[in-house]
Parts: structure tokens; sequence; C-alpha cells
């Protein structure tokens, strides 16, 4: 029914809504990608991690060396051996993201008794204290950094008013060209302005380059802002799209708002397929579909 359909709705993008913000493994990749490009070296010469901590040995020895935790810990020393001569802040933001998943990891094992090798649990102990040590180091050093992912970075952590101010007149503004910043200012707005937060989806599903990357919870927003607004054409075009992009979805909920307030769903479904073909096609511009007229 409508009304459930409404809840539902809204449970779910209160749970879900805006949690793709650029994580550990997307944020690494990016930069490891441009310090080997920076580097000249390909991936068919990039060194091993056994090869970096012998000639760099000051890049690892902080770190556990046990088996566990090794993924965690081969992203630090990569970001660490990269960018051990920049200047430039930015690749501090996924190191501290991998120092929290590294921190996470040792916590978890450090705990696992070992009967006949005890000098694990000592090892363990320095991968924690070197985790936590950096994470506070390379916190105290951002905080009042420009780049907009640590500015992120110190709102969400820490709570830094002034941090976000300074990530939102950046995802304000026409220099963004990753969507999830826009996305991640949207979380915000949503609380007091509907309106605007509308904009700021419209203008991140523009920036979208492979359709695949899409973030399927802007969708469900935009049909449940629909909702609150009373604007039915819009939480029909939304709710329709996300259907075209999320296979688990069927048309039932759709079909009844369509009939329950006797929506023109031929012309809604017209624009439900144009808005679908511009974000395959990444050519997505909602002043050219007329999205304001909804």
């Amino acid at each position: 029914m409508l009304i459930s359909f409404k809840t539902s709705m809204k449970t779910r993008i209160t749970e879900s809504l805006f949690s793709k913000f650029p994580t550990k493994g997307y944020v690494t990749t990016v930069w490891l990608a441009a310090a080997t490009t920076l580097t000249g070296c390909g991936d068919l010469f990039e060194p091993t991690i056994s090869e970096i901590c012998e000639s760099h040995s000051e890049i690892c020895l902080d770190l556990s060396l046990d088996a566990r935790c090794r993924g965690e810990r081969a992203e630090i020393i990569r970001l660490r051996y990269y960018n051990h001569d920049s200047k430039d802040d930015a690749y501090k933001y996924p190191l501290l993201l991998n120092f929290e998943e590294y921190l996470t990891c040792v916590e978890e094992v450090q705990h696992i008794e070992h009967v006949k090798r005890k000098g694990k649990e000592a090892t363990r102990l320095k991968g924690v204290i070197t985790a936590q040590r950096e994470i506070k180091r390379l916190s105290r050093e951002t905080k009042d950094s420009l780049d907009p992912y640590l500015s992120y970075y110190h709102w969400t952590r820490y709570n830094d008013k002034e941090a976000f101010h300074r990530f939102e007149r950046y995802a304000a503004s026409n220099r963004v060209s990753d969507p999830k910043l826009l996305v991640a200012l949207a979380s915000v707005q949503i609380k007091t302005d509907q309106k605007r937060t509308i904009e700021t989806l419209y203008r991140a599903l523009s920036l979208y380059t492979d359709s695949d990357d899409i973030d399927v919870s802007i969708f469900y927003s935009l049909a449940s802002m629909g909702m609150d607004m009373d604007n039915y054409r819009l939480a029909y075009v939304w709710y329709g799209v996300a259907e075209a992009f999320d296979e688990r979805l069927n048309d039932t909920q759709r079909v009844q708002l369509g009939q329950r307030y006797a929506l023109p769903v031929g012309i809604l479904d017209n624009i439900v397929d144009e808005i679908v073909s511009n974000l395959n096609s990444a050519t997505f511009n909602a002043d050219s579909l007329k999205l304001d007229k909804l």
C-alpha cells in the first residue's frame, strides 16, 4: 500500500543514505595509481612489499610483521613509499583510512593467544601503538588542511565544524569532479533543505562517468524526498530509475503510486527512460531534461 511504500522508503533512506563516500580501497587505489604514474613505474616494475622493506626498512619497522593484517599493512607501506617525499597533504586521507583499518585488524588479532609463540603478541601490540600514534599525528598535521577529503575526515571523525565549512565551501563550488563529495554534502543538506539536496544530487549524477559506479541510494533518496514533498511525479520517476539500476526491485509500488494519484504514467515513463539513457551515456543534465518541471 502507499502508506507502507512511503514509510519503507523513508526508513531505508534514513539507514543507508549517502553511505558511500570514498572508502579506503577506492582512495588508496587512486593515490597509488597516481604515484606510480608520477614515478614512471607501472605494475610490471612495481616493487614488492619485501623489496620496499629491504631498501626502506624505516617504512616497515614500526608495523607488526606477522602474517595477520598483511593486506592492511601492505597498503600503508605502499602509501608511505610512494609519498615519502610528498609535500601535498592529499595522500594522508587514504593513509588515515588505512591506519584505521589496520588498527581494527591488529586489535582484533592481538587477543589471540599463541601458546608456543608468545612473541606474536608483542609485535601486534607494536602495531596497535603505531596505528594509534600515526592516526593522532596525521590528524594533528591535517587539522587545518584545505583538502576536501581531509576536511571531510575531520568533520566526520571529530565533529570539527570549521572542517565541515571548508568541505561545504569546496563541495558547493564548480571545482568538484568527484560525485561522492556532493553526495556527502547532500547528507547534511537533507536535514534542513530538501530543495537544495535535490539540486546537489542532480549535480552529483552529472559527474558520474560510469553508470556502474552510481550509488543507487541517490535514486531512493530523490524518490523519498518526492514523497515527503507530496511531489508524486518526482517520486514516481526516481523510483522508476531505481528499478532500472537495482534488479532487486519490481514495479509494484511504483504502479500503485501512479494509480493512486492518477499520474500521467506514459509521460513519466518516457522521462524515466530518458534519465536512464543519459546516466548510461554519462550525459545526465537535470536542466536539459527539465526535471524542475516535475
